[in-house]
């Protein structure tokens, strides 16, 4: 009796999410609902991110996309994004140990171009890292992961710092 009672509600969920599809819920909003995950550890690299939480997923970063990601968690208050060339010595050391060029002037260009008062860098840099997230996690999942611009224009990582490793 008990296994057509679950078979019964499994095939009562199947119908009721299919429903859902078919009023135009996307399979994002659809897995917000019926997923218990929660802000997870995250671990920095050299690689990227990893994130234990999510089945060790993987997300793979740029040597410019970890150090803008590396500068932003280093700072849970925020970071200017008007001001970011107030960084600049920190930018270009982070860099240097993310880059496998040895080249000073090639490292120092690229941290010029990402302090850019037209900021195309820094926003092409961080729409990245939001798409990498988001294509691994899901957008509502990626939230805590993501660098956003809070109203007070400062770049924030909502993460706890309690849940970052540093490799």
């Amino acid at each position: 009796m008990e296994k057509n009672t679950t078979e019964s509600i499994v095939a009562e969920i199947k119908a009721l999410l299919e429903d859902l599809r078919s009023r135009g819920l996307s399979e994002e909003t659809i897995e917000s609902l019926v997923s218990d995950r929660k802000t997870g550890r995250v671990i920095l690299d050299r690689d990227g991110l990893t994130l234990p939480e999510y089945d060790g997923v993987k997300v793979r970063l740029t040597p410019m996309e970890r150090t803008l990601y590396t500068l932003v968690m280093r700072y849970p208050q925020g970071i200017p994004v008007d001001a970011l060339w107030k960084y600049y010595d920190e930018l270009r050391d982070i860099y240097g140990k993310q880059t496998v060029y040895d080249d000073r002037d090639m490292i120092l260009a690229a941290v010029e171009a990402l302090c850019d008062d037209y900021r195309t860098t820094l926003y092409t840099n961080v729409s990245r890292i939001r798409k990498k997230l988001t294509d691994k996690l899901g957008r509502k999942a990626a939230e805590p992961y993501l660098i956003s611009r809070g109203a007070d224009n400062m770049y924030r990582i909502p993460v706890d710092r309690s849940l970052v490793s540093w490799m």
